[in-house]
């Protein structure tokens, strides 16, 4: 597999600092290994670029990895709305990124389900993670990147903007550019 491909084709808005954060789900990989040393070469190649990667759940099936900037997330859970959503979660006593990024984990690990405030973590607006909890996924206004269902009309547009971003980094990734040099500092 090659990962940089995985990367540009799922987190391009991410790469590009259009977007706070994505998730990736990985497959297993063979004979027990694991993402680990990639990972921190990852981390150790971009972090200088404000991108980060974390292993938030591994199960014998799949490797849920999460690409971030840390600043952008950190800041919007800052929000009150935001914060104070998230503290019925047990986020309450999560003084930085890394106590966050440790209870998200934890909540993962739970039920070895997805837990709801995970939109969050994404960038996904508040009434938008608020409805999809209230109406168990059903009765959106519209599907893209999330469910929506508050704003639709802004959401469509932040949809455009993905996808023309992904679909110039998949362009340029074709002919040759790197990783790298698609990463947004």
């Amino acid at each position: 597999m090659n990962l940089d491909f995985v990367l540009i084709t799922h987190c391009s808005p991410t790469l590009a600092d259009l977007k706070q954060a994505s998730l990736l789900c990985l497959p297993r990989l063979a004979g027990g290994c694991t993402y680990d040393e990639v990972i921190e070469k990852y981390n150790h190649k971009y972090n200088d670029k404000g991108l980060y990667f974390r292993i938030l759940y591994a199960c014998p099936k799949r490797t849920l990895l999460y690409v971030y900037r840390p600043a952008r997330v950190w800041a919007y859970v800052q929000r009150r709305d935001i914060s104070s959503f998230l503290q019925q979660f047990g986020y309450q006593d999560c003084r930085d990124i890394n106590a966050l990024l440790d209870r998200l984990a934890a909540r993962f690990a739970e039920d070895g389900c997805f837990p709801h405030e995970s939109g969050i973590f994404l960038g996904y607006p508040l009434e938008d993670v608020c409805g999809f909890i209230t109406n168990k996924g059903s009765h959106a206004k519209l599907c893209g990147e999330w469910k929506v269902y508050g704003d639709a009309r802004a959401a469509a547009r932040t949809f455009r903007r993905f996808t023309c971003c992904r679909q110039d980094y998949l362009n340029r990734f074709a002919v040759g550019t790197t990783l790298d040099s698609l990463i947004v500092a």
